[in-house]
This record gives structure tokens, sequence and C-alpha cells, in this order.
């Protein structure tokens, strides 16, 4: 078990974490924005599995961070996720089914990640908490 947890732990230095920016604009309730934000680390960890199994294995031996932050717009969580795609950072949009709160296909929350905490730090470190 030691030599799984090395190698899991060797291929990134340094911390790493998840990123969950909601849209505050939209005045989802607790339960959508939870289950919107599940979506969200769900569809980040499938796509960080094909493209950086590295990052994704350190994050998960590091206890899956995951931090929890709001923009107040559409274009701002846009735009935070045309810089992430930039850098290649993993970068996932939920977009609704339509069947409660919003219409069908409204973006609601970007996934970051897992990367390292200073590479989601340049792209979300600005934003405040939910």
């Amino acid at each position: 078990m030691m030599n799984l947890f090395r190698k899991l732990t060797s291929t990134v230095a340094g911390p790493t974490k998840m990123v969950l920016v909601v849209r505050s604009d939209l005045g989802l309730r607790k339960g959508k924005i939870a289950s919107q934000c599940a979506h969200a680390a769900v569809m980040c960890y499938m796509r960080s599995a094909s493209v950086n199994q590295a990052k994704l294995n350190s994050w998960l031996v590091q206890g899956q961070p995951k931090i929890v932050v709001k923009v107040e717009s559409l274009e701002e969580m846009v735009e935070i996720a045309k810089k992430a795609n930039e850098k290649r950072v993993v970068a996932e949009i939920v977009r609704d089914a339509g069947r409660t709160q919003v219409s069908s296909g409204t973006e609601t929350v970007l996934g970051l990640g897992p990367d390292s905490s200073d590479v989601i730090d340049s792209l979300a470190g600005h934003l405040k908490l939910l």
C-alpha cells in the first residue's frame, strides 16, 4: 500500500485542488447548487481520468480538496473557462436539464481541475467563497 501511495503522490509536486464556480446571478436554491456542484465535480473527475491521470491521482490521495466560489455572470464564468483552457486546466461547464429552477441548457457551474493549487488560484483565486 505504501508503494502505491508513493507512486500516486510522486507524480505532482505540491498541493492540488478543484474549484467549483457557481453563478450567483441565477438565484439557485441551496439544494440545486449542491447538485450542480456534484455534477461539475464528477465531470471534472471523468475528464481528468482521461487527460491528466497524474494530477488526478495526487488530488485523490490529498483528500480531494474542493472549494466553492461564485461569479456574478455567465460572461465572467466563460472568461475563466477560456483562461483555464489556455492553461490546459480541465474546465467543465454544467448545463442544466431544465426540470426545476432554470431553463434547459442554462450554464450553472464551472468545474476547474483538479490541478496544482497555484495554477487553480491563478484562475479563480480572486473570487469570493459562496
